[in-house]
């Protein structure tokens, strides 16, 4: 893997990570044998909104706190030139960035409304590799899905061989990632392995209402040889997104990546919590039908000191109450439990309604909204059927049992 980045890209909407949060994920990157850190969050203004602003002092001296802070991990500055941008400019805001050490700056022309700019995107990336003396990464604005088109034929015609193109796999979110697509991008890129921005375990848009606590998963690693190098684009929160971090490290050195996802979670508390917001086919999912220990182990979660995940944690136990709900009157219909005992037991149930209503999705609760969009032969995204997936949760199935345990009684 030597040459190839492998780390983290800080890519996502909604509230940036702290320097403080900064600073220890270059510190596990470094402990876990990843070499990358990019700083690019959307919502930071003169990343994006405000591009052409220059930095102020303060970015600028923690940009330099980041770069030194531990020297196996490369820290390259993200920025989303405007469709005004020019080479002069954009170099001239990258200046003060590179003369506090930074050796490698990333273009991110994703998510901008200009299929027709990759001429420009071209001469950008080169111009500015050329005038500040750094290595530039780009990330395309078609940089989903393996088609080409006339976009990716005029931004890779002449750009430079060392410059890496970006890419998120066949869709924006992906669960799988394969060699065979990874080489099937490269052909439509003039043959440029793709650096893979591999979208885990980012839970912006249209999935804040999800939290990815899972170990990595679904990467061939014959994907390794195939691409340029591979990039984790993470969660709001920092310490939710480190199981993940940490497990595709194991993955990326050949060690073992579950192990390294177990020892992660239970060294942050997150194990529990982790499986109560998983989905059914994630490797740790707890099942269809998990034992009244496990929901008891759920409602008794203690909170977290990340404000983050707070939400989260509060209803995965009102979730994991109404279970035990339901599965104490099924235990007392069978037991021949009084009616009206029965009835105490089970007034919880109706607090189903209320916990489906929550923002947050916990215990299986659907639908699951993730942006499993492609980009065509023009650029254009197009949705696929995964993109809404429909479940039914373990406090709903659970409290249909009961209902049916209840139904087979008919005390009326």
């Amino acid at each position: 893997m030597s040459g190839k980045p492998f780390g983290v890209i800080e890519g996502f909407y909604g509230d940036p990570w702290s320097e403080d949060e900064r600073l220890r994920c270059i510190e596990v990157l470094a402990e876990n044998g990843a070499d990358t850190y990019v700083w690019a969050p959307k919502s930071e203004p003169r990343h994006r909104d405000r591009w052409d602003e220059p930095f102020t002092g303060a970015e600028v001296a923690s940009f330099a706190r980041m770069i030194s802070h531990r020297p196996s991990v490369n820290v390259s500055i993200g920025l989303t030139p405007g469709p005004d941008a020019d080479s002069a400019a954009v170099a001239a805001k990258l200046r003060p960035v590179v003369d506090a050490g930074c050796r490698k700056v990333t273009m991110c022309f994703d998510d901008l409304p200009v299929l027709h700019a990759g001429e420009r995107h071209r001469t950008i990336a080169n111009d500015v590799r050329g005038m500040l003396g750094t290595d530039v990464w780009v990330v395309p604005t078609h940089y989903a899905g393996t088609a080409g088109s006339p976009y990716l034929d005029e931004l890779t015609d002449g750009l430079h061989p060392d410059v890496l193109v970006m890419w998120t796999g066949r869709t924006v979110v992906t669960d799988t990632v394969d060699a065979a697509e990874t080489r099937a991008r490269a052909d439509v890129t003039g043959g440029r392995p793709p650096l893979l921005w591999d979208n885990v375990p980012v839970n912006d848009a249209m999935m804040s209402g999800l939290l990815h606590l899972g170990p990595y998963h679904g990467r061939d690693r014959a994907v390794i040889a195939a691409c340029g190098g591979i990039l984790l684009n993470p969660m709001i929160s920092m310490t939710a997104s480190l199981p993940m971090i940490e497990s595709a490290c194991a993955w990326w050195r050949g060690a073992d990546h579950t192990a390294a996802w177990e020892a992660s979670a239970d060294r942050l508390a997150l194990r529990t919590l982790a499986s109560a917001t998983s989905y059914p086919g994630d490797p740790h999912w707890p099942g269809d039908r998990p034992g009244r220990e496990w929901f008891e182990k759920v409602a008794s979660m203690p909170g977290t000191d990340d404000a983050d995940l707070e939400p989260w944690v509060d209803a995965a136990k009102a979730g994991a109450a109404v279970c035990l709900a339901a599965l104490d009157v099924i235990d007392a219909v069978a037991g021949g439990t009084d009616p009206s005992a029965v009835t105490r037991t089970a007034l919880p149930l109706l607090g189903l309604s209320a916990w489906m209503r929550r923002p947050v999705r916990t215990l299986g609760s659907g639908p699951r909204n993730r942006p499993l969009f492609g980009q065509d032969g023009t650029g254009r995204f197009v949705v696929t059927a995964g993109a809404v997936q429909f479940t039914e949760s373990l406090p709903e199935s659970h409290v249909r049992a009961a209902m049916e345990a209840l139904r087979a009684r008919d005390w009326a």
